[in-house]
């Protein structure tokens, strides 16, 4: 009998130690996964589908695209540089930009050289005469006030290219139009949330402006954001409904992240 006993302690205890390595080699290698997940990679490039493409207010292709973002950012994250392209399924959307943007503690500081060059058949990536050319350039400034209030704003100006007005004597000058956008997280739940937005165009000075013909609401709506899981995979959504008062029409984007 004593030697049963001892038997069955001998087994519980092996079990034990085996369990407790077992226990160990698991928690390694999620520890090596998540040091894995975090290394810092300098380069980096995204992929996204849309079965159209909205930009503040414009239906820029009607059809559906895909776009690359090829960039390099700090270790910090602070900082990125890049390249953007989008091209329409059926070839009648073309777009190349640069750009280069900030953020750090709520604040966020970007430039884009924006190239749709779509209606400029003969496009020529490095003219910038604001007459014939195919960029604009585009400066915006903004601030996330955090979770506390889930509240963002971002304003901004065309600097330069082509966002201008013909003057009295034939010469050209910049309209400077300007687009607000206030963003509000009306609700969260998990990896899934609903935000609601309206953006707004102007020029100081001026009636017309690169988003209308008068001061007004340009962009409005709602976008819901989840993680779409397949297997292991997760793949984020956003769904955005977009109404545009200045030009009386309205439209339902669809994004996929694909990686």
């Amino acid at each position: 009998m004593k030697l049963i006993i001892k038997g069955g302690l001998l087994a519980v205890l092996g079990l034990c130690l085996c369990l407790k390595s077992l226990a160990q080699d698991t928690l390694r290698l999620k520890t090596d996964t998540t040091a894995a997940e975090k290394k810092y990679k300098p380069f980096d490039a995204t992929l996204q589908l849309r079965n159209l493409y909205l930009w503040r207010g414009f239906k820029v292709s009607n059809s559906p695209i895909s776009n690359v973002d090829l960039h390099y950012t700090t270790r910090d994250g602070s900082l990125s540089v890049g390249v953007w392209g989008g091209a329409g399924f059926t070839g009648d959307y073309k777009e190349f930009d640069y750009y280069i943007s900030y953020q750090k503690n709520g604040f966020n500081f970007s430039v884009w050289d924006i190239n749709n060059f779509t209606d400029f058949p003969d496009a020529d990536v490095f003219n910038y005469n604001p007459r014939s050319t195919s960029h604009f350039i585009d400066v915006t400034a903004g601030y996330n006030f955090g979770e506390k209030l889930p509240l963002s704003i971002n304003w901004s100006t065309i600097v330069a290219g082509r966002d201008f007005h013909t003057k009295s004597n034939g010469d050209v000058a910049n309209n400077y139009s300007n687009y607000v956008v206030l963003d509000y997280r009306l609700w969260k739940d998990g990896d899934a949330n609903l935000h609601v937005f309206a953006g707004g165009g102007f020029a100081f000075g001026k009636q017309e402006h690169f988003y209308g013909s008068k001061p007004n609401i340009v962009n409005a709506g709602f976008t819901f954001n989840k993680d779409l899981k397949m297997f292991n995979y997760k793949m984020p959504v956003a769904a955005t409904a977009m109404f545009n008062p200045e030009q009386k029409y309205a439209a339902l984007q669809l994004v996929v992240n694909v990686f």
